[in-house]
């Protein structure tokens, strides 16, 4: 006699494919945040697209203002050891990077929502 399993899933379906568009398929997949077709399919034919967005150059942008700040950082530090800049002005460039940075995860925060239909 057969196991039965209560599965979340019971309903399976058949697709067929042809060579070609098997190929297609496989990058498509390997390009998506799913690593198998069963996940990859199920996503697709229940909302219709799946979103893969490139946040590669806002984590670049990121970690660019990242750098200014530590850049200003290390000038600050200068300037007090040497008097050539008042604390004022330090501590304003400190808050216009610290707002910078503030921004910049804002919109990173942003497009992850937007894109995971949140």
């Amino acid at each position: 006699m057969a196991k039965k399993y209560n599965l979340k899933r019971p309903i399976e379906k058949k697709v067929r494919f042809s060579d070609e568009e098997w190929e297609y398929i496989k990058v498509k997949i390997e390009k998506s945040p799913f690593k198998n077709f069963q996940n990859f399919a199920r996503l697709l034919i229940i909302t219709g697209e799946i979103k893969n967005v490139d946040y590669s150059q806002l984590i670049g942008l990121n970690q660019e203002v990242a750098r200014v700040g530590n850049n200003i950082n290390q000038m600050a530090r200068l300037a007090n050891q040497f008097k050539e800049i008042s604390p004022d002005d330090i501590q304003y460039l400190i808050k216009e990077v610290e707002a910078l940075k503030g921004m910049v995860r804002e919109n990173i925060n942003e497009a992850f929502k937007q894109n995971r239909g949140g």
